[in-house]
């Protein structure tokens, strides 16, 4: 009996598909962005709404004060729309949604699609500005221990400590050799 229940099963689930499909329930549209949903200032976004092969009309609304108005519209039988916004900006920013025709009725409207435009111009650099700032300051400390290290080996003791110096003439040239050296030997 249960190879009988499986086939009354498909039976069912065919003949339903085909009411819904007689009856005009069409699936319901999907819409997308590219390159994405957040978009610079003045630069173009593409707005894609898939259907089904069989539709022949495609339109593309806005939300603005509370209710949907159509964009644009696409004739031509064809599984998707492609909509383009060639300048995004506050104007064209904003809550969309779309819908196909297919024989004589218009399917439910897709899912809102959210698009942002962001300012270039007033961008927060914050962090990047600490960072910038923070490498400029490792490199301030290293170029102040360099000449610090410089100064301090080329320093000339007074005349009368030099009696105190009997290897003067060998710690001259050890100094000679550079700061980078001194500072290797001091670490040692």
């Amino acid at each position: 009996r249960a190879p009988r229940d499986t086939i009354h099963l498909c039976l069912m689930l065919c003949l339903s598909q085909n009411l819904w499909a007689q009856e005009g329930c069409f699936p319901i549209p999907i819409i997308s962005a590219t390159p994405g949903s957040v978009i610079p200032w003045n630069e173009s976004v593409k707005i894609l709404c898939w259907g089904t092969p069989e539709s022949y009309l495609y339109q593309l609304e806005i939300l603005r004060n509370s209710t949907f108005e159509v964009v644009e519209k696409k004739l031509g039988f064809q599984e998707k729309a492609e909509f383009l916004i060639s300048h995004m900006n506050t104007n064209t920013a904003g809550r969309y949604q779309c819908q196909y025709r297919k024989e004589y009725k218009l399917s439910e409207h897709s899912k809102t699609l959210e698009l942002v435009v962001t300012d270039i111009m007033n961008q927060d650099y914050t962090m990047e500005n600490l960072i910038r700032m923070g490498m400029a300051g490792l490199v301030l400390v290293a170029l102040l221990a360099i000449v610090i290290g410089n100064w301090h080996c080329h320093k000339v003791p007074n005349k009368e400590d030099w009696p105190y110096f009997p290897e003067l003439s060998r710690s001259k040239r050890k100094c000679q050799t550079g700061p980078l050296d001194k500072a290797l030997r001091d670490t040692r």
